[in-house]
């Protein structure tokens, strides 16, 4: 069955995407190919400071969807999230730790692997038809996890697999979900797949797959622990996600929902969806999309998610009704959160398990006039949270080390209490950097103590051309075919720039913006701004992101000193970064060329 909740006789999302409205034969694009290369990234394992407390200890993995790290003072009077402050209370938050690309396909692929997008190949979302199921020749943490003697077990939302999108009859998914997923290095998935993740997906089915994971803890995970044998579970929620297809409408009216491909819906009848909060919207809320400094690909990527879920119409009361829907819907998650708490001290399991939490990305929330993720570098997007409570050391503690998704692997591997040689072996060929020593004293790590700056990389072409996206929609909608797209004359625009380059290192903020047929590593301010759209920040003395710096000519030496930073992650994480994941690899000209140059 289909996993659209459009009503019949119209257009829907996934017919929209999957029929290639914006697919292969619209972008003149071939199908995605499996990424079997292996991964040729620098190895960085970091050894920890002293061995690790005594264990194995049990890991539980909480992953959310689309929660954004909130400072000190931006959340409302009297809100709380009682799950999150009693990890927080017990463990360590990483207040600098990043994401490493975006959207929900790319920063999971990466999180799970250990490895950038160039070498996932997963750099856009499954259900589009420009990318394939992610290749099982790829280690994940299932794999590696198992090679330390853990047990792995995997819950709730994957979407690294385009397999798992539909659901074509009952009691099909347990043998087809549980097979995919053991290819993957994990056991016992034994869900509903990803038809989870569209409206109210979360609010539906966040329940279902928190009781798998507390059915899991309470059979499985007590099992194992009486056989003394560790075990892994990731458990993987939706909300606050279901933010991306909220109605921003008033009740009796019908703006919003008209205007795009998905249904969206309002709030759902629940007494802890009606929760009314006092808040102010973002400082930067009403800066211009055309302001001074900022990359046309926040337009175009705005006008993309338009097409696809509704522009909100720019009123600040809108903008109120979705941020209060965003905060309910983190409070959702954090009840079904705090259901797997219960059940670790319920089995006796709380003192012998590591409890980590952290998000695949952000929402930018209303922040710069923005909402969701896309092609943006921002820190409501980019910033989320990460708490890992170890039994072993004392909580309620803050550390400022910048850290990113990239590094969550190597760490993982560490905080399995294996020799050193085995960790190193394991480990070998990930980039990312183990930061499991600074839970001994993490107050007292400096911003760069383990690494000098966070690596992002955005790809998405879902969201390259937010002007062909609409009269994609329109041609569709009024009865056109896909295949009529390109004599129809609508074709994207491939040499836009929304591609992404970024680093943040703990103060300054640096972005770069190219077309996807220019893929480049500039050495000179002149190849810089020839082939880019540039951002800088200092979010020391501009916390709102607001002064672009690379707008003017009056920091120079900072831009060349941060690009060269930039350039220098590439290389070491990354390795050659020339478009070589996307339709056709490097051969399809991803990278500048003459030809190309011509564009610029």
């Amino acid at each position: 069955m289909s996993n659209d909740n459009k009503p019949g006789g119209t257009l829907t999302r996934r017919d929209f995407l999957l029929t290639t409205g914006v697919g292969a034969m619209a972008l003149g694009l071939g199908a995605g190919a499996d990424a079997k290369d292996a991964p040729a990234g620098a190895s960085d394992v970091a050894q920890a400071a002293g061995s690790l407390p005594s264990g194995p200890y049990n890991i539980l993995f909480i992953l959310v969807d689309q929660e954004r790290y909130f400072r000190p003072g931006e959340l409302p009077k009297g809100y709380g999230l009682p799950a999150h402050e009693r990890l927080m209370k017990r463990g360590t938050t990483f207040v600098n730790h990043r994401i490493n690309s975006c959207v929900c396909t790319p920063s999971r692929s990466v999180l799970y692997t250990g490895q950038h997008i160039q070498h996932t190949r997963m750099f856009d979302n499954t259900n589009f038809p420009w990318i394939s199921s992610m290749s099982t020749e790829i280690r994940t943490l299932g794999d590696m996890l198992r090679d330390t003697g853990y047990y792995t077990a995997y819950k709730g939302k994957w979407h690294l697999t385009k397999e798992f999108e539909t659901v074509n009859k009952l009691g099909t998914p347990t043998k087809i979900f549980t097979q995919e997923m053991e290819a993957y290095g994990f056991s016992d998935y034994i869900g509903i797949g990803d038809i989870i993740a569209h409206t109210s997906g979360g609010y539906l089915h966040d329940g279902v797959i928190a009781a798998m994971g507390v059915s899991w803890l309470r059979g499985k995970g007590r099992e194992l622990a009486a056989q003394g044998k560790p075990w892994f579970l990731a458990v993987n929620l939706v909300n606050p996600h279901d933010v991306m297809f909220y109605d921003t409408d008033a009740p009796g009216t019908e703006v919003h929902a008209m205007r795009g491909l998905a249904h969206v819906a309002r709030d759902p009848a629940d007494p802890l969806y009606g929760k009314q909060w006092q808040f102010t919207l973002p400082a930067s809320r009403k800066q211009a999309l055309d302001a001074p400094g900022r990359p046309a690909a926040h337009r175009d990527f705005l006008r993309s998610h338009d097409a696809l879920v509704g522009a909100i119409p720019n009123e600040d009361a809108r903008w109120h009704r979705r941020h209060n829907y965003y905060l309910n819907c983190m409070r959702d998650v954090d009840r079904n959160i705090a259901a797997l708490l219960a059940e670790l001290d319920a089995a006796g399991l709380s003192d012998k398990t590591i409890v980590i939490l952290t998000s695949d990305h952000g929402d930018m929330d209303g922040a710069h006039q923005l909402h969701a993720k896309g092609a943006v570098s921002y820190r409501e997007q980019n910033n989320v949270p990460l708490v890992i409570a170890h039994p072993a050391y004392q909580g309620g503690k803050q550390c400022r080390a910048v850290t990113s998704h990239l590094d969550i692997a190597p760490t993982l591997v560490a905080l399995t209490g294996v020799s050193t040689d085995k960790r190193a072996a394991i480990a070998k060929g990930l980039p990312g950097k183990d930061f499991s020593r600074l839970l001994a004293k993490p107050d007292a790590a400096e911003t760069n103590a383990i690494r000098d700056g966070a690596l992002f990389c955005y790809n998405m072409l879902a969201y390259l051309d937010g002007d062909y996206l609409f009269k994609a929609v329109a041609h569709l909608q009024g009865g056109g075919k896909p295949d009529q797209l390109k004599q129809a004359g609508i074709r994207p625009d491939l040499m836009k720039r929304g591609a992404v380059r970024s680093v943040y290192d703990g103060r300054y903020s640096f972005a770069r913006y190219f077309s996807p047929r220019q893929h480049n590593k500039p050495k000179t301010l002149e190849e810089l701004y020839r082939f880019n759209d540039v951002e800088l920040y200092d979010l020391q003395t501009d916390p709102f992101e607001m002064n672009n710096l690379a707008a003017g000519e009056k920091q120079r030496e900072l831009l060349v000193a941060m690009n060269e930073k930039l350039n220098q992650l590439i290389d070491a994480e990354v390795g050659e970064d020339r478009g070589q994941m996307l339709p056709g690899g490097i051969d399809a000209g991803w990278d500048v060329t003459a030809e190309t140059m011509a564009g610029a």
